[in-house]
């Protein structure tokens, strides 16, 4: 009986992967922001995070998720040993814009403003105080849900 329960739970997860629609980017071949938007003249020392994922709300409801990319410019005197903590950086990150989400207007438009104060706050908990010049947070990506 077990083994007939593990086989149907196997068809079941086969199936539901062979519908799910293919990734729109391969596995391991994450776009940076200075890929995706190219280079930017006005920054003296350009670091870009990999893509963040953030929810979006709209009247206190979940509503779907945005793939943003983190742009940071930092300042000329900004060292650079944080570059091996990378993923302290992105998991503070994400979870800055899980704590302040995009909202989404009833016009359709995104609502930057809370996640961005949030999400360059926790970059500062880890590359230092005064060393980001900016942060830009670029793209609008929106996978909305049923």
């Amino acid at each position: 009986m077990r083994s007939l329960i593990a086989l149907l739970i196997a068809a079941i997860a086969t199936a539901a992967a062979d519908a799910a629609p293919a990734p729109s980017e391969p596995a391991g071949e994450e776009r940076t922001a200075q890929e995706v938007f190219g280079p930017d003249p006005t920054c003296p020392r350009l670091f870009d995070p990999p893509k963040l994922v953030a929810p979006v709300v709209s009247d206190g409801r979940l509503r779907g998720y945005a793939y943003i990319l983190p742009r940071l410019c930092l300042t000329r005197s900004s060292r650079l040993d944080h570059m091996g903590e990378n993923h302290l950086l992105v998991d503070r990150m994400v979870r800055a814009a899980h704590r302040a989400p995009l909202e989404l207007t009833e016009e359709g438009v995104l609502v930057r403003e809370e996640t961005h104060a949030a999400v360059l706050e926790a970059a500062a908990e880890i590359i230092g105080e005064g060393e980001i010049d900016r942060l830009d947070l670029l793209g609008d990506d929106v996978l909305v849900l049923r």
